[in-house]
């Protein structure tokens, strides 16, 4: 679904296509544990960056270092356990990202891909 956007609802990680990464509110939901502990590093040097300099062009960088990381996270979670994912996902699109609705399919979801 090449230049789908970040309101196409329905996403699932296994929708998104390893060449592009734009993935919707309940993917990044499903896998922010996930990305908050791999990514914290670089994640802690862009906002270091922007804190310095409000200029969007001056971090270009780090935010690649971001993004960068990020597809890395959905690619060994899509590779490791992309069908507890997949349920997650749908779970937290049809309850609006509620996770509270969601918890059954999030201890699927952690045991199947535990955090690093």
């Amino acid at each position: 679904a090449t230049g789908q956007s970040f309101e196409d609802r329905g996403q699932t990680m296994s929708d998104i296509a390893e060449e592009e990464l734009i993935p919707t509110s309940n993917v990044l939901y499903a896998a922010h544990k996930h990305i908050g502990e791999r990514c914290k590093d670089v994640s802690m040097a862009f906002l270091r960056c922007k804190k310095k300099d409000l200029d969007p062009s001056v971090c270009l960088n780090e935010g690649q270092a971001v993004l960068g990381c990020l597809g890395v996270v959905l690619k060994d979670l899509r590779s490791s356990c992309a069908a507890e994912t997949d349920s997650y996902t749908k779970c937290l699109d049809k309850h609006s990202n509620d996770l509270r609705k969601c918890r059954q399919e999030e201890e699927a979801f952690d045991a199947a891909c535990p955090k690093p």
